[in-house]
This record gives C-alpha cells, sequence and structure tokens, in this order.
C-alpha cells in the first residue's frame, strides 16, 4: 500500500511542477533571459538591494518580522553591503494559491535582488520553479521537504536539514523513550506526509513498523471519527506529520477522547501556537527545532540578547532562521562583492562554517546545509524544554498524562 502511495506523491509533486512551468510559459511577458538580464541591471543600478519576504498569513503570528528586521538593523547599522542598504519588502499570503501568485509577481519584479520565505514545503517547492526561470535567489527558512533541493536548481537554498535527517533523529528518540508500537498520522500536504514517509523508512531501519497509519486533509476540523478508529488499535506512540492549527486541534481532541499517547511531530509543531490552540492538551508534545537559544556560541549569545533588548521577549525559531537567511545572503554578497542572483548563490554554495543564530552553516552543491544541528523540545507547564539529547530519554509525560 505504502510504496504505491509513495510513488502516487512524487507524480502529483511532478505534474505539479509542470503545471507552474506552463502558467509561468502563458503568463510572462518577458523571456526568462530577458527576465534575468534586466534584473542584473537593476540589482547593480539601485541604491538599496532590495529583498522579499513572502510569508503566509497565519504564519504572521510567529516572531520571523523582527527577527529579519533585527538583521537587516544590524547588517545596515555596519554600513550595508558594500556601502548600500538593505531594504525589505513583506508579502503576506491570503492562501496557498495567494501564495504561488505571490511568488510569480516577486520573481517577475526585477528590482528583488533575492526572496526569503514560504513557511510550508507544499508552496515552497513549486515557488522553486518560478525564482529558478526567473533567475532569482531563494532562501527558504523552513521548507524541509527532500524534494525542494533534489532538481539541484542554481538558485535555491535552505536553512535547515531535510525532513529525510531528522527523521532519523526522530525515529532513534522515540525508541529511545521505549516505543515500539508507532500510529502515523499526517495530513497528506507534501510537508505532511514526506515527513511520515521519511520516519516510516528510518523506523524500519531499526526494524520497526507502524502499527496503523491514518490520514486526514487540510479541509477537516473535526477529528472524532478519526480519533475514535485510532482507539481500536494497540499503540504506545504517536507521531504526527501534519501543520499547525489543525495538528493542534488533532491532538486537543484526541486527549478529549481518551487517547493519551505521547505525541512526536516534526519542526511544523515547533511553534507557540501549538499551546495556544491545544491548551494543556499538548503537554508532552514533542517537536523537533532547529534553534536552541542557549546554544554556547558568541553569535547566538549576540542574537539572543540583543533581541530581548530590543523586543523585550524571547526570540522563536523563525526569529532566529529568518535572521540566519539574511545575514547569509549578506555575507555572500559581500564575499563576491556583487548583489547579482547567480553570482550571490555561487559564493553561497561554497560557504564554509559560517557561525549564525542557529548554529553553523556549510552548503553543499544542492543548497542544502551540511552537517546541521538538530535538536528537541516538548511543550511542559512552563512552556517548550529543551531535551538534552536522545539517548537520556524523557520521562515527563507519564506524569503529565496523570493530569489529564
Amino acid at each position: 500500500m505504502f510504496p504505491v502511495m509513495r510513488a502516487h506523491s512524487c507524480i502529483t509533486l511532478r505534474v505539479v511542477l509542470s503545471l507552474v512551468v506552463l502558467m509561468l510559459l502563458a503568463s510572462c511577458g518577458k523571456t526568462y533571459d530577458e527576465v534575468k538580464k534586466q534584473r542584473v541591471k537593476d540589482v547593480n543600478n539601485s541604491d538599496a538591494i532590495t529583498i522579499a519576504i513572502i510569508w503566509d498569513k497565519y504564519g504572521a503570528d510567529s516572531l520571523f518580522f523582527e527577527g529579519i528586521t533585527q538583521a537587516a538593523d544590524e547588517v545596515n547599522g555596519r554600513g550595508g553591503v558594500f556601502g548600500r542598504k538593505v531594504k525589505l519588502k513583506f508579502f503576506y499570503a491570503k492562501n496557498d494559491a495567494d501564495e504561488l501568485m505571490l511568488a510569480k509577481k516577486v520573481a517577475h519584479d526585477t528590482s528583488f535582488a533575492a526572496v526569503i520565505g514560504h513557511r510550508s514545503s507544499t508552496n515552497a517547492i513549486p515557488a522553486t520553479v518560478t525564482y529558478e526561470y526567473c533567475g532569482l535567489l531563494y532562501v527558504s527558512p523552513s521548507a524541509s521537504n527532500k524534494n525542494l533541493t533534489d532538481h539541484k536548481f542554481e538558485y535555491t537554498f535552505r536553512c535547515i536539514p531535510s525532513d529525510k535527517q531528522a527523521s532519523k533523529r526522530i525515529a532513534a528518540l522515540m525508541m529511545s523513550h521505549g516505543h515500539r508500537k508507532i500510529a502515523m498520522i499526517d495530513d497528506r500536504t507534501i510537508y505532511g506526509k514526506g515527513i511520515a514517509d521519511d520516519v516510516m523508512g528510518s523506523l524500519a531501519d531499526l526494524n520497526l513498523e507502524p502499527v496503523v497509519r491514518r490520514y486526514y486533509t487540510a479541509g477537516m476540523t473535526d477529528f472524532k471519527p478519526l480519533c475514535a478508529e485510532l482507539r481500536h488499535h494497540d499503540f504506545d506512540a504517536i507521531f504526527l506529520g501534519g501543520m499547525l492549527p489543525r495538528a493542534a486541534s488533532l491532538i486537543r481532541e484526541a486527549r478529549q477522547m481518551g487517547i493519551f499517547q505521547p505525541v512526536y511531530g516534526g519542526d511544523a509543531l515547533d511553534s507557540p501556537e501549538l499551546e495556544k490552540i491545544a491548551g494543556n492538551a499538548a503537554r508532552g508534545t514533542v517537536a523537533v527545532t532547529y534553534f536552541d537559544p542557549g546554544r554556547d556560541s558568541p553569535v547566538t549569545r549576540a542574537f539572543v540578547s540583543n533581541f530581548i533588548k530590543r523586543y523585550r521577549k524571547f526570540p522563536d525559531t523563525n526569529a532566529a532562521l529568518f535572521y540566519d537567511s539574511l545575514m547569509l545572503i549578506t555575507e555572500a554578497m559581500k564575499l563576491s562583492n556583487s548583489a547579482e542572483p547567480l553570482v550571490v548563490a555561487s559564493h553561497m554554495r561554497f560557504l564554509t562554517n559560517y557561525q549564525g543564530a542557529t548554529g553553523n552553516f556549510s552548503f553543499n552543491l544542492q543548497g542544502d546545509p551540511v552537517h546541521k544541528e538538530i535538536y528537541f523540545k516538548y511543550l511542559s507547564q512552563t512552556g517548550f524544554t529543551y531535551l538534552d539529547a536522545p539517548a537520556e530519554g524523557w520521562k515527563g509525560y507519564g506524569v503529565i498524562i496523570d493530569r489529564w
């Protein structure tokens, strides 16, 4: 069953990418070469280096705006990039279709030297086609599906490891906590299904096979039938491949229906919105994260300290990833002494051991970070708490379950 579904997913992705290319071909007033050449002229002749940020309306609740604004102010406060100021322009998408239209709009605006954003792999992957054909440097702070960089595009980078890498750590963590019978749930999105498939593969490498796998759709609001069906199966943990807010709603309804097994998820659950939506029901949920504010690094300490002084609050993961995204782009521009996207991309691809707020950055030829730190946190009574290491396990959920 599952191999067929994985093949179907790959076919669907290829179809989506093909449709994006056809849409571009049908609607672009200029040829792609003309757009690229005009962009080179515009970014070289403008007074400022303009960078677009595309994020969805729901993701706007995070602190990404504060993080990237802090980065721009720090760069500009040090004289900018070879004397030119960095200018940010923000675009907020209402839905998936709107987000892809914004990607098209930004890609054809030759005043932009780069674009940062797209919260979900579902939109980030097709957007890469748009940016590649229009010669626009793209850095994703959060898209983790492996297909983002599988096409080996010249202009595409990401700041976090792929789900393929994270899934090995997730599977090892669940095993270290004594879980052998796993229920798999995903939301059928490119992100959710992709990370669930990767975790299943990593569990298989550990000679573990999920007890059950079930799905829900992006439009679902009532999870009671799914939860009722799950209660017929014997499992000791749940892996949830899903995006907020619906993943949090599912967790809340599962607890209300007496499903108290611990929940593990990817980095999409790494958000204060998890607790806002699910409340006490989310206690004990484990999420992948790529930022530890307590990391022993001068860059991390300075970022956190400056952020707290400026905003009177701790930075979240998105704040740190957007901060690093802009800093990586400007560093590559300084090294290349150019704002031309292809030149900057070439230098960025060969960055080694660049120190960011979220850790060290070195990229492979596909635009993926290598040897990037992966952390885990769980939602405790006082908010997210970091796990020191997978091997140490986690003993909190037993007490928490007793309170429900």
